[in-house]
């Protein structure tokens, strides 16, 4: 068994795994283990805030239907954590398949979202693919290119700097707790300025998976980021209407 999950050096990466089903949870800590993962198996949801601000896991597994909170409460306050731990990667593992659920999730900030009956295999393939894109480890071997591998990391528009390399985005120099995917759908857009993107190719390119979710998780990522973000005279977020979206960047006359 290898003692570093694939991709990664140093010690092993800690999951935080919250599942109340036993045979469930084993069968995880079983295929992280064998990925080279360190899995931390907590059946409620007691003790997650604690393992997340102690701990420092690199990802959270979270459960949605808990016998004492739901999921949806404990990411929404692991998002209201300061600094970091607020940006920890999330991935809500759920029976709860439904549309308005998965929206729901994505409108808190979840990274991805698995649904019951799931494959072992495909779900440590989502957690390397989120923990790829938020961890700052050197890599080891080569991640598949990206849309975003050609454009530049850092961005400086007007008063907004866009750092992909550290996942910090400031305004006038203040930083701006974004979640991850909140940081890689900004760079997208503002790295190709004026250019339109349709939903789905957002959806593909960002977040490259085919969401069941559909488009409307482009939509609530974007309503994240205007709420968080605000509104400037020097760029903006444009919506196409029964297109999709564009960064605009307004020119001085």
């Amino acid at each position: 068994m290898s003692k570093n999950a694939p991709g990664f050096v140093g010690k092993p990466v800690k999951i935080v795994v919250v599942e109340d089903e036993p045979h469930i949870a084993e069968v995880i800590r079983l295929y992280l283990e064998h990925a080279g993962y360190e899995p931390l198996i907590l059946n409620r949801g007691n003790g997650v805030m604690d393992a997340v601000k102690s701990d420092e896991p690199g990802l959270v597994l979270l459960d949605v239907m808990l016998p004492d909170i739901s999921g949806f409460e404990l990411c929404s306050q692991i998002r209201q954590l300061p600094g970091a731990k607020g940006m920890t990667p999330v991935i809500f593992l759920t029976a709860k398949g439904e549309s308005i659920d998965k929206l729901r999730g994505f409108n808190l900030g979840v990274d991805d979202y698995v649904v019951k009956p799931f494959d072992p295999n495909e779900l440590v393939a989502r957690i390397k693919a989120v923990l790829r894109r938020t961890m700052t480890q050197p890599v080891l071997s080569a991640p598949t290119a990206t849309a975003t591998d050609t454009k530049p990391k850092t961005l400086t528009i007007r008063n907004l700097r866009i750092d992909l390399e550290q996942y910090r985005v400031t305004l006038n120099g203040v930083r701006i707790d974004l979640t991850p995917k909140e940081i890689e759908l900004l760079h997208f857009l503002a790295a190709s300025p004026s250019r339109v993107y349709t939903r789905e190719d957002l959806l593909g390119y960002v977040w490259q998976f085919d969401f069941s979710g559909g488009t409307r998780t482009v939509d609530a990522h974007v309503k994240n980021l205007r709420k968080k973000l605000g509104s400037h005279e020097g760029w903006t977020i444009q919506t196409l209407w029964g297109i999709g979206y564009s960064f605009e960047v307004k020119h001085d006359d």
